[in-house]
């Protein structure tokens, strides 16, 4: 059992209410706003288990939370003792049967075997769907009841609307007679449930009927005609009847409550048990909490914990280690450093622990579960025990003295304070050797050296200062483990404008030793601030290292990728490719072979047959005839060198050296106008086809002198078709305007087929015959563009 003093001390309690605000059922918030630690270890795991639970389902599964309904458990007792219920009590238990037949519809729909505990509570829920429906189709609201109810409610109201129609359509009748001028004004009101006109009251003696009421003034009285009473009893009748039947609906729909009333009250209990697992996960998710690591020994591992009731935008982080190593913390640093906010900090997160919440903390943060948790924290002051401030203080710390054990935490700020310096510091360090002594387990802050040197020495207790900047001598907030901090009094006093004399004479009044305590304290915080400014560039130039390699090991991934997709995409080309020009060729081949079985040639044909040899040569057609050879010789990749042609096997094809990767054992090769790389083990070379290649690239390319003239006499129309078109190019491209061709006057086939290509040639601007002294018939002179 935690002490209602230290739950308030801590603010425990505030951590409660804005829990509570997370919960749906009234119950559950008056449950959570009085709920206490548990210190058992496995209660507060299973504590801890349901809020996980609870979280995989709000966040992971993402089932619907729970829809409030009010309590019914006043009126299920009010049932069981024989009363029946109105309308809203009978909503109110449908409303009850829908929350709990939705919450275990939710819960029941996730298939997780790791979720134990919420599916068991559900499992005991009672779930009846057409009572909730029945209740809602009867019950129409808090003041009405259905028609559908029962078939007598039916036909009662049927039968009240039908009388009122004939009262209203009489009393009409009656108004817009001689009796109108009797009335008030044309109007048909009630009167205790009756249909009355309005008279006036010097007139009253003229219409026969019964007084109702009269106006305030008097001048009017309300009379119910003598015509309609009759009708007005049988109204009155039916909405008796209406009643007594609303009141059989209610009592029935109430046996049927009271049948299932024990069903009922778990139902509740139930849905607030799930209520307040479901409060917890929206707690944690709302304010980035984490599951903690539980143990009960004592052991306290908390990593950048943020107090919860600091708001976010000026919490700092704080990481605090107790229990292990050591079992005391003393905790030293100016004022307003934060050493009460850190004191808070670790019993505020081992209370929330032990009670199953989740905690402000990164992963992986530790927290012990203790039989007990004792503060003496903040100014208690009693004028009613006529105690002083250090009086308070003493008596707090000897009741946690009598009462504490190993198994308890011990938190307490300023310990010694409010009392003479020196033996204020003495008591704060017989206390603390006693409670070493007693091996028990907390947290000290204080201001006393004595106490930073006895920490010094004892490996129970270690050291840790709040972190203050020196040089802006302002508090930040952080926790620094094994270091204790200074004070900083007069430096703080000076920057707040102490009068510069008061600063020197107060300077002069510390010992030496004081002095060179402090500044040694000064000096190695100056230190360790500069090692962990150093460590901090370290480690973030690591990381951007680290997260730059990450990318060039992305981009290599996706080059490799992509390669290998132009690889392939290359092979499958290069197939196709080379299998659309095989089957061209050989339908050139079948053309030329249909021309050449002709006995009587035409020169046009001749052209036709010159033409598709170009098309054959020119497309490398002839070439592509050895793409497979028989004889593959590895390439050594010390001789190659850029612009060889090599073949490659699993392309089935050839292509050209690009670049040589020797490091890599890879050859970069052009195919055509894809670029891909080759392993040397897959690159062939093969002498024959070399030298066959080199023999038919020089006859493509007669680059070394430009003749201006070529002599074709005794050649066939097909071979001089042949070394026409070769002429023609070459002399185009060395830039000549005029060549001679020399053919003879024959037959007259070969001129006709020579001036029959220059015609359809573009390249020609115009021919001619030769003239007197340049061959005459037997030479054509051509004109090139």
């Amino acid at each position: 059992m935690i002490l209602a003093k230290t739950i308030k001390t801590i603010e425990y309690d505030k951590i409660l209410l804005a829990l509570s605000n997370f919960a749906v059922m009234e119950q559950t918030k008056k449950e959570i706003l009085k709920f206490n630690p548990v210190s058992d270890l496995s209660d507060a795991e299973f504590l801890l288990e349901k809020t996980s639970e609870a979280y995989k389902l709000l966040y992971t599964y993402s089932v619907g939370g729970i829809f409030y309904s009010d309590d019914v458990r006043d009126s299920l007792r009010r049932a069981e003792l024989g009363a029946t219920f109105n309308n809203s009590e009978l909503l109110k238990v449908a409303d009850n049967l829908k929350t709990a037949r939705i919450l275990r519809t939710s819960i029941s729909s996730v298939s997780d075997s790791s979720l134990t505990i919420l599916p068991s509570i559900i499992a005991g829920i009672y779930v009846d769907g057409e009572f909730e429906k029945e209740i809602y189709s009867k019950i129409i609201s808090e003041n009405e009841v259905s028609d559908r109810a029962s078939p007598k409610l039916a036909s009662i109201r049927r039968e009240i609307k039908s009388l009122n129609v004939k009262i209203r359509d009489q009393l009409n009748s009656y108004m817009r007679g001689s009796y109108g001028k009797y009335l008030q004004e044309n109007v048909i009101t009630l009167r205790q449930d009756r249909y009355v006109i309005p008279v006036k009251s010097e007139y009253r003696s003229f219409v026969k009927g019964f007084i109702h009421d009269q106006s305030a003034s008097g001048s009017t009285v309300f009379i119910e005609p003598e015509m309609v009473m009759e009708l007005n009893n049988e109204l009155k009748r039916a909405c008796f009847d209406e009643q007594n039947e609303i009141y059989r609906i209610l009592c029935e729909l109430t046996d049927r409550v009271r049948q299932i009333v024990n069903a009922l009250r778990s139902n509740y209990d139930l849905i607030c048990q799930v209520d307040e697992a479901y409060a917890k996960a929206s707690y944690a998710f709302s304010n980035k909490c984490t599951k903690p690591i539980l143990n009960n020994q004592g052991i306290i591992d908390i990593k950048k914990g943020k107090h919860p009731l600091i708001s976010k935008e000026k919490v700092v982080p704080v990481d605090v280690k107790l229990g292990k190593d050591y079992r005391f913390l003393l905790v030293t640093g100016p004022n307003t450093g934060g050493k009460t906010v850190c004191l808070k900090l670790v019993g505020l997160l081992t209370l929330m622990a032990m009670s199953g919440i989740y905690v402000p903390a990164d992963e992986e943060s530790t927290l012990s579960v203790f039989d007990g948790v004792y503060c003496d924290i903040g100014d208690e002051q009693s004028i009613e025990q006529s105690l002083s401030t250090f009086s308070s203080h003493i008596v707090n710390v000897k009741s946690i003295l009598d009462n504490a054990n190993k198994n308890s935490l011990i938190l307490l700020d300023e310990l010694g304070a409010g009392t003479d310096p020196e033996e204020g510091s003495a008591l704060a360090l017989a206390i603390t050797k006693k409670m070493i002594d007693r091996n028990l387990c907390g947290i000290i802050t204080t201001h006393y050296s004595k106490m930073k040197e006895f920490a010094s020495i004892n490996d129970k207790i270690a050291n840790a200062s709040m972190e203050f900047d020196n040089k802006t001598l302002k508090p930040l907030y952080r926790l620094n483990v094994g270091i204790p901090g200074s004070s900083n009094a007069i430096d703080i006093a000076k920057t707040l404008g102490v009068d510069e004399e008061i600063i020197s004479l107060a300077l002069s009044e510390l010992s030496e030793e004081k002095i060179g305590f402090e500044s040694v304290l000064k000096q190695a915080e100056e230190e360790r601030r500069k090692y962990l400014d150093l460590s901090s560039e370290v480690n973030e130039t690591l990381l951007k290292k680290k997260e730059e390699l990450n990318l060039i090991s992305i981009e290599k991934e996706k080059i490799i990728k992509e390669r290998e997709k132009i690889y392939q995409t290359a092979k499958l080309e290069t197939k196709r490719i080379v299998s659309d020009k095989l089957d061209e060729a050989e339908e050139i081949i079948d053309q030329l072979k249909a021309i050449l079985k002709r006995a009587d040639l035409e020169s046009k044909e001749f052209f036709k047959a010159s033409e598709l040899k170009n098309r054959l040569k020119n497309s490398k057609y002839l070439e592509n005839t050895i793409d497979h050879p028989t004889e593959l010789n590895s390439v050594d990749i010390n001789k190659l060198k850029k612009g060889d042609r090599v073949y490659v096997k699993s392309l089935g094809g050839y292509a050209i050296v690009d670049r040589i990767k020797k490091e890599k054992n890879e050859v970069e090769v052009l195919i055509g106008s894809i670029r891909t790389s080759i392993k040397t083990i897959d690159v062939f070379n093969n002498e024959t086809i070399a030298n066959e290649v080199k023999v038919q690239v020089s006859r493509k390319n007669i680059s070394g002198i430009a003749v201006k003239e070529i002599n074709i006499l005794g050649k066939t129309s097909l071979e001089a078709l042949d070394i026409l078109e070769e002429f023609v190019s070459t002399s185009v491209m060395h830039g000549l305007e005029e060549i001679k061709i020399i053919h003879g006057v024959g037959t007259g086939v070969l001129i006709k087929t020579v001036r029959e290509y220059l015609k359809n040639d573009k390249r020609v601007k115009e021919f001619r015959r030769g003239k007197y002294g340049e061959g005459e018939n037997g030479v054509t002179i051509v004109t090139l563009k």
